[in-house]
Protein backbone atom coordinates (compact mmCIF):
# COMPACT_ATOMS: atom_id res chain seq x y z
CA UNK A 1 0.00 0.00 0.00
CA UNK A 2 3.26 2.36 0.20
CA UNK A 3 2.46 5.39 -2.05
CA UNK A 4 -0.88 4.45 -2.90
CA UNK A 5 -2.30 8.18 -2.06
CA UNK A 6 -1.18 10.65 -5.00
CA UNK A 7 -2.81 13.55 -3.54
CA UNK A 8 -4.85 15.74 -0.98
CA UNK A 9 -4.63 15.47 2.94
CA UNK A 10 -3.69 11.44 2.82
CA UNK A 11 -0.54 11.96 1.14
CA UNK A 12 0.38 14.43 3.14
CA UNK A 13 -0.39 12.57 6.17
CA UNK A 14 1.76 9.38 4.74
CA UNK A 15 4.10 12.09 3.74
CA UNK A 16 4.66 13.00 7.09
CA UNK A 17 4.32 9.91 8.54
CA UNK A 18 6.92 8.68 6.54
CA UNK A 19 9.12 11.61 7.20
CA UNK A 20 8.59 11.12 11.02
CA UNK A 21 9.80 7.38 10.70
CA UNK A 22 13.27 8.56 8.93
CA UNK A 23 14.17 11.37 11.62
CA UNK A 24 13.28 9.20 14.14
CA UNK A 25 16.18 6.78 12.43
CA UNK A 26 18.44 9.41 11.90
CA UNK A 27 18.39 9.87 15.61
CA UNK A 28 18.69 6.78 16.48
CA UNK A 29 22.06 6.04 14.44
CA UNK A 30 23.13 9.52 16.02
CA UNK A 31 22.65 8.30 19.47
CA UNK A 32 23.92 5.42 18.92
CA UNK A 33 27.26 7.06 17.15
CA UNK A 34 27.80 9.79 20.35
CA UNK A 35 27.30 6.50 22.36
CA UNK A 36 29.95 4.59 21.17
CA UNK A 37 32.09 8.04 20.52
CA UNK A 38 31.79 8.27 24.81
CA UNK A 39 32.74 4.27 25.09
CA UNK A 40 35.89 4.83 22.96
CA UNK A 41 36.66 8.36 25.22
CA UNK A 42 36.04 6.15 28.13
CA UNK A 43 38.97 3.10 27.09
CA UNK A 44 41.50 6.00 26.10
CA UNK A 45 41.23 7.56 29.91
CA UNK A 46 41.42 4.33 31.67
CA UNK A 47 42.52 1.73 29.08
CA UNK A 48 46.05 -0.21 28.90
CA UNK A 49 48.68 1.09 26.52
CA UNK A 50 47.55 -1.04 23.52
CA UNK A 51 43.50 -0.07 24.16
CA UNK A 52 44.71 3.38 24.00
CA UNK A 53 45.98 2.77 21.13
CA UNK A 54 42.98 0.67 19.41
CA UNK A 55 40.93 3.16 20.30
CA UNK A 56 42.40 6.05 19.37
CA UNK A 57 42.42 4.71 15.92
CA UNK A 58 38.64 3.82 16.41
CA UNK A 59 37.97 7.63 17.25
CA UNK A 60 39.25 8.87 14.05
CA UNK A 61 36.63 6.47 12.34
CA UNK A 62 33.95 7.59 15.04
CA UNK A 63 34.66 11.42 14.23
CA UNK A 64 34.21 10.89 10.61
CA UNK A 65 31.14 9.30 10.88
CA UNK A 66 29.79 12.45 13.26
CA UNK A 67 31.06 14.53 10.67
CA UNK A 68 29.04 12.98 8.10
CA UNK A 69 25.77 12.84 10.35
CA UNK A 70 25.91 16.49 11.11
CA UNK A 71 27.00 17.30 7.60
CA UNK A 72 30.33 18.55 7.52
CA UNK A 73 31.42 17.78 3.87
CA UNK A 74 35.22 16.74 3.58
CA UNK A 75 34.75 16.98 -0.15
CA UNK A 76 35.09 12.89 -0.74
CA UNK A 77 31.83 11.74 0.42
CA UNK A 78 28.68 11.52 -1.71
CA UNK A 79 26.26 14.16 -0.76
CA UNK A 80 23.62 10.79 -0.43
CA UNK A 81 25.70 9.75 2.72
CA UNK A 82 24.86 13.07 4.45
CA UNK A 83 22.32 13.91 6.72
CA UNK A 84 21.37 17.53 7.20
CA UNK A 85 22.63 19.19 10.05
CA UNK A 86 18.64 21.25 9.72
CA UNK A 87 17.44 17.62 10.51
CA UNK A 88 18.99 16.82 13.49
CA UNK A 89 19.46 19.84 15.00
CA UNK A 90 15.81 20.79 14.82
CA UNK A 91 14.63 17.86 16.89
CA UNK A 92 17.34 18.33 19.49
CA UNK A 93 16.19 22.06 19.58
CA UNK A 94 12.48 21.22 20.71
CA UNK A 95 14.10 18.91 23.38
CA UNK A 96 16.26 21.67 24.93
CA UNK A 97 13.51 23.90 25.04
CA UNK A 98 11.18 21.68 27.16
Amino acid sequence: MKGFWTCGPFKEAADNLDRMIYRAEQMKVFMETLDEAKKIDDIIETGTTEEKLLASMMKLDIDKKIEILIGIPHGHEETDDEISREALLEPLEGFAEK
